[in-house]
């Protein structure tokens, strides 16, 4: 399936983003501190639903790189409000292949086997929260919840809640037996993606890339920091965590299991505030 990605914009549009790019640069030494608040943030947006709107989900779904790490963060608000933390599963999906110069999607379908254990015990009408640090098009959601209802047909319906940074996502797919809400945790700030990412040092940053030249951005360097490994696809065209990425790092980088306990440890006393602060009225959502 191919599909177009098609941003047009007039002239005042195309003038307003070379500026924004060029003011987006004199933030770059800010991020780690942006990173920081887009985690209290993410804390206080998922209290929220726990306490206040009582949710309980059958299952905590996630994807990608991203994934990895926000995995680890959604664990930490679970413990942290003294919930027990329900099944979880983190999926390796592609959303595009290079085909011939062309935009693909990329066939998730491949991943299927490695559901079908997991979803078991899946109640037939299932409260699913899917997490990631920002959506756009939804297409990694959507892939997963296809592969749910492929792995486990017998599913009557499923009540996915998206919790994420808001990049102008709306909704475009009718999946049967689906329905979709969301909520963001923040907003876009324009040219300022992969926030999150950021909470991993320059330094180590640095450090990382030479031993994982496929390290391209901050998000993969927080995927092998804190998630442990990183996106990748096998001989057999079927995607995996390689966990031999975080294994190199531990060898090559001196230090490299105290910085990520320190980052770990960073983390959890940024959920405690976010969560703290949300209580406090802190933290605010209007939806």
């Amino acid at each position: 399936m191919y599909i177009k990605i098609m941003i047009q914009m007039d002239e005042f549009e195309k003038d307003y983003f070379e500026k924004l790019k060029k003011l987006a640069r004199g933030y770059t030494n800010k991020r780690q501190e942006l990173a920081k608040s887009r985690i209290k943030m993410f804390a206080a947006a998922l209290t929220r639903q726990l306490i206040d709107e009582g949710e309980k989900f059958d299952l905590i779904l996630s994807a990608g790189n991203s994934g990895l790490f926000m995995d680890k963060i959604t664990e930490m608000v679970y413990e942290r409000l003294g919930i027990q933390t329900p099944q979880r599963i983190i999926l390796p999906i592609f959303r595009f292949k290079d085909d011939s110069g062309k935009i693909a999607l990329f066939d998730n379908s491949v991943l299927g086997k490695m559901l079908e254990e997991k979803l078991k015990n899946l109640p037939e009408n299932s409260s699913v929260l899917f997490i990631d640090d920002e959506i756009m098009q939804g297409i990694t959601v959507k892939a997963a919840l296809e592969l749910i209802l492929s792995e486990r047909p017998d599913i009557k319906h499923l009540e996915a809640l998206i919790i994420a940074e808001h990049h102008f996502f709306e909704w475009h797919y009718k999946i049967p037996k689906v329905s979709v809400i969301f909520f963001a945790y923040s907003r876009l700030i324009q040219r300022l993606n992969g926030n999150i990412g950021y909470l991993v040092p320059p330094d180590l940053y640095s450090k990382i890339l030479p031993f994982i030249p496929e390290a391209i951005s901050y998000n993969h360097a927080m995927a092998i920091v804190i998630g442990g490994g990183l996106k990748r696809i096998g001989k057999d065209g079927i995607p995996y965590f390689d966990n031999k990425a975080e294994e190199i790092c531990m060898q090559k980088i001196p230090g490299f299991k105290q910085i990520k306990d320190s980052l770990l440890n960073d983390i959890k006393v940024l959920v405690v505030e976010g969560i703290n602060e949300y209580k406090k009225g802190e933290i605010k959502f209007r939806f």
